[in-house]
């Protein structure tokens, strides 16, 4: 039996215990790992392999394309092109050949492209990474907008949940006002949802 309503109906009492405290990550991805079948804890792996740039590459999002999760599927297909976008950017800037670090993606009409442009026209690298950031955050409630208690929304949860672990280690300013973001996120959803039964 799956443990989804569990789970997401839970997310604002997992996550209340950090407000005065560091963020931890692995512990609430841990809790939530419990609760999940063994097919469910794969989904979870295999995003994990996303989250980590030293072993990114064609395979890992050939593998990502063929899963039989939506979420997974469309967020690391945007997630590859951003990434091509940031390569393009950077050896440009470097005078080097970008086509040689970049991963090979289907054609398609990419819509966050421009927006993606104006990110890297910043000139401020910190303010650069936070608006990825933003946008990666955006996209993942984009994908689940219409999941609430499914897998989907797990991992929407959980790709926001690393965001917030990332930026309480970069700048604890910005972690906090991600984390409070989050929260209030989850407390809301579940307010919304309540509503409707």
């Amino acid at each position: 039996m799956d443990n989804y309503v569990y789970i997401v109906a839970g997310l604002p009492e997992l996550t209340s215990g950090f407000e005065n405290t560091n963020f931890d990550y692995a512990a609430v991805k841990e809790s939530i790992m419990e609760l999940l079948s063994e097919k469910d804890q794969q989904l979870v792996e295999l995003m994990e392999e996303g989250f980590n740039e030293d072993s990114l590459g064609a395979d890992f999002y050939a593998k990502a394309a063929k899963s039989k999760n939506r979420f997974i599927r469309e967020y690391f297909d945007f997630d590859g092109r951003l990434r091509n976008m940031k390569v393009q950017y950077l050896a440009k800037r470097l005078g080097k050949k970008g086509e040689d670090y970049m991963v090979e993606m289907p054609e398609a009409d990419f819509e966050e492209g421009k927006r993606i442009e104006e990110i890297l026209a910043d000139a401020d690298f910190v303010e650069r990474e936070h608006k990825m950031d933003e946008l990666k955050w955006e996209k993942a409630s984009d994908i689940a907008r219409l999941d609430y208690f499914n897998m989907n929304a797990i991992l929407a949860f959980l790709v926001k949940a690393k965001t917030v672990q990332r930026w309480a280690e970069l700048d604890p300013v910005k972690g906090q006002e991600m984390f409070k973001k989050l929260v209030e996120e989850v407390r809301s959803q579940k307010t919304e949802e309540g509503s409707k039964n």
